[in-house]
Formats: C-alpha cells, sequence, structure tokens
C-alpha cells in the first residue's frame, strides 16, 4: 500500500556494495525520462574551490541530520507486544509461547527489527572488523563549517558510498553541492577515537536526474523517496599517507536485488510471497549515544515497486544520522565448515540509507534499489555492474571523463 508522503526535512543515513551483475548506460530511447547520467561536484568546481580550505566542526549538540522524512504511516496495522525476558549471555531460550511475536518493532507498523549498538573490540567496537568499513560522515553545506552528518561506508580503496542527499540538494544543480565532506571510518567519538585518521573530499557523483531534480520519485515527495538516492565519494590519502581502504578494508556491492529471493510455494503459506532479503544496516543515528558510537540493525528488507520507483524498505529503530550508511546482505565471516546457500558473497552492499518517518512510532526506513531502473537501464556499465551502482563505479574508476580511479590504484 502506498503511503501518503510529504518532504519534512532532510536528515542523514546512506551506504553501498559489490557483486554479480552489470551496469551499463544503454536504456530502450522510448522510455521516459531519457537515460541518466552522472554528474560530478568537480564539474562545477566545487573541489577546487574548497580543495584547501579549511574547515571547522560544529559541536555535537549543534551538528544537524539531512534525512528526508515521511510524515503518514501505512494504515490497517495493529500488533499487540508480547511478553519478553531479558537478555542472557548464555544459550537462548524461546518464552513458550507460540504466537510469541517479535519484541522489537513500530507501534504503527508491526515491522519487527533488532537494533543495537555494534558489539566487538576492544576499547572501540567499531574497529572490529568488519564494522570499521563505515564510518561517520561530517557535511558542510554552506561555508567552511561541518554542520550536518550523515554515514558512509568503503566499497573501494579510496572510494565511498553514501545517499547523494548527503551530498547534494535534491534538484538544486550546481548550488546544491556541500562545500566539503569529512570521512571518519570506525569513528567513535565518546573516546574521541579515529583509528584509520579522517578524509577530507570535495568530489562526490551523483545520478543527473537527482541533480536536475528530474529523478523517478514518490510523485508526492519529490526528492524523498527516490530511484537514485545514492553518491559516491572520491577520498584523498589520510594525514599518514594512507588509503582508507588500505587501512580499514572495504565492502562489496551488489546489484539487481542480489541475494534477494521469493519463498519457494511450499513455505509461502509461512513466510508469504513477497520478495525480499536478510539485511544489515549500520550507521550513526544521531539520536543514539549522540550519533558517537556506530548502531546496527538487522531485519528483512522488502523490495517495493511502485510502477517505475523500486526502492527497499525494512523495520528499523535508527534516525537521522544514519542516512547514506550501508544496508549490506550476508554481513560477517564464514566458519570453517559453513555452508551458506546461493548468492552467499560477503559483506554486499546494496542500498544506503536514505528515508524515514517523522513519526518515531512507525521505525520503518527506506532505500534506493541498487541496479536497473528506468533512469538507468544499462545491464552493464564496463565491468562495474548494472543500474545506477554501475554507472556511478564505471565513472569513478574507469571512464575517462570520470575519476579513472582504478589507474591510480585507489578503485578495487
Amino acid at each position: 500500500m502506498k503511503p501518503k508522503i510529504s518532504f519534512i526535512s532532510r536528515c542523514l543515513m546512506s551506504s553501498l556494495v559489490l557483486s554479480t551483475t552489470g551496469f551499463v548506460n544503454t536504456m530502450d530511447v522510448s522510455a521516459l525520462p531519457k537515460p541518466a547520467r552522472v554528474v560530478s561536484s568537480d564539474t562545477d568546481g566545487v573541489g577546487q574551490a574548497f580543495k584547501d580550505k579549511k574547515f571547522d566542526t560544529l559541536s555535537p549538540d549543534k551538528l544537524r541530520s539531512r534525512m528526508p522524512m515521511l510524515v503518514s504511516p501505512p494504515t490497517g496495522t495493529s500488533v499487540a507486544p508480547a511478553n519478553v525476558q531479558g537478555e542472557s549471555s548464555g544459550s537462548a531460550q524461546g518464552s513458550g509461547d507460540q504466537n510469541v511475536v517479535p519484541a522489537a518493532f513500530g507501534s504503527a507498523a508491526g515491522v519487527p527489527f533488532s537494533t543495537s549498538r555494534v558489539l566487538g573490540g576492544t576499547t572501540n567496537e567499531a574497529q572490529a572488523d568488519t564494522y570499521r568499513r563505515a564510518g561517520k560522515l561530517y557535511m558542510a553545506f554552506g561555508g567552511t563549517t561541518y554542520n550536518y552528518i550523515c554515514s558512509a561506508s568503503l566499497i573501494g580503496k579510496s572510494l565511498v558510498v553514501t545517499a547523494a542527499h548527503c551530498v547534494h540538494n535534491f534538484g538544486q544543480q550546481a548550488n546544491g553541492w556541500a562545500t566539503k565532506v569529512k570521512f571518519v571510518p570506525a569513528f567513535k567519538g565518546t573516546t574521541n577515537s579515529r583509528p584509520y585518521g579522517e578524509f577530507e573530499s570535495s568530489s562526490y557523483v551523483i545520478s543527473s536526474t537527482y541533480y536536475n531534480g528530474t529523478d523517478t520519485c514518490d510523485s508526492s515527495a519529490p526528492g524523498v523517496v527516490c530511484n537514485n538516492d545514492i553518491a559516491l565519494i572520491s577520498l584523498p590519502n589520510n594525514s599518514s599517507g594512507q588509503q582508507a581502504g588500505v587501512a580499514a578494508g572495504y565492502f562489496g556491492y551488489g546489484w539487481n536485488d542480489y541475494s534477494y529471493a521469493i519463498p519457494v510455494s511450499n513455505f509461502q503459506s509461512v513466510f508469504g510471497n513477497k520478495k525480499f532479503a536478510a539485511i544489515t544496516q549500520l550507521g550513526y543515528p544521531g539520536s543514539f549515544d549522540s550519533g558517537n558510537i556506530m548502531q546496527i540493525n538487522t531485519a528483512y528488507g522488502a523490495s517495493y515497486i511502485n510502477g517505475n520507483l523500486k526502492n527497499t524498505q525494512l523495520g528499523s529503530a535508527m534516525t537521522g544520522g544514519s542516512s547514506g550508511g550501508p544496508w549490506l546482505v550476508n554481513f560477517g565471516i564464514n566458519a570453517t565448515g559453513g555452508s551458506y546457500g546461493s548468492a552467499a558473497n560477503r559483506n554486499t552492499v546494496v542500498g544506503v540509507t536514505s528515508w524515514g518517518y517523522t513519526d518515531p512510532n512507525i521505525k520503518v526506513m527506506g532505500a534506493s534499489r541498487f541496479g536497473q531502473n528506468v533512469e538507468f537501464n544499462g545491464s552493464a556499465y564496463g565491468s562495474r555492474g548494472a543500474g545506477n551502482i554501475g554507472s556511478l563505479v564505471n565513472f569513478a574508476c574507469d571512464d575517462p571523463a570520470g575519476w579513472q580511479l582504478q589507474s591510480l590504484g585507489r578503485c578495487n
């Protein structure tokens, strides 16, 4: 069902991944709109104008998120909460109630999830692999002070994926760019931990349709629920001369519903017949630990298609500041002797946090789908994959008209 949507504010959330399908800028000429291109901030002179300027950062209590928010939730959903026992570090025990429902879900939506701080590491939990490939993103919009926050993740040695709204104001063309961003992988603010340093950049690339404000979006929410709320950032080295992805590692990325599936008929009476995936979401929501500690959310992500609009939605307690953080399938590390089924490539980004709801009781978020859509219908953009993500990565890594990071040893 289609909720009524209106644009309230921009907040922070986003992320990326690599897998097995193509991304190409070829499209049926009869399709509307015309095939999208990608647009870089360098073309508008942003990178050169602010490259060498020193930027200040607002205090955490003054930093703002940029997440686009929806007002009205889906209707007709009501779920009664079940009793739940406290957690234990020992073996998990069931309650014995055959009708038990998940303990965590949005009361106005009934979509289950599990959100918490990341666990592991020693003094900095986010430094554990594979969390450390994600980080906090600071942005400056208007001037030389970092005044907004998002999340982001590495998908190459010096290549970051986040949400387009974290680096650009929808439809504002050359006037819409952030003047500079700062990426801090495995950030932990409570101990001022920046184990891999900081990486500042003014070089971003987004879809031309997002840049021009012509992207396929929900008709009542332009710039909020859209096909191509995705951006890439090219990073310089840190102060020690290291590339971010060499120091912290980087995720892969996938497209065209990699690792999504519709249950076979024998199991549809239990799981339904909708296409979904088991997704892990990482990010730095500003209202959790004041945005100082990385959070993790696990939930099933359901494919959402409405005409030409293609998104994924999932249950999540995260809030603004998590924009641009990665949505991953097959998160974690293989066990010796383990068998993990089909489409099992580890730590693959298939989307980034794009939008949420203003009502804190709904706890549902959405992401633009990585892959082919009406704007990016190509099945292979060079060797970098299909659709929006393939086109963006091809520009960043290989396109002679782009950044050519691969030839510089800065892609993957």
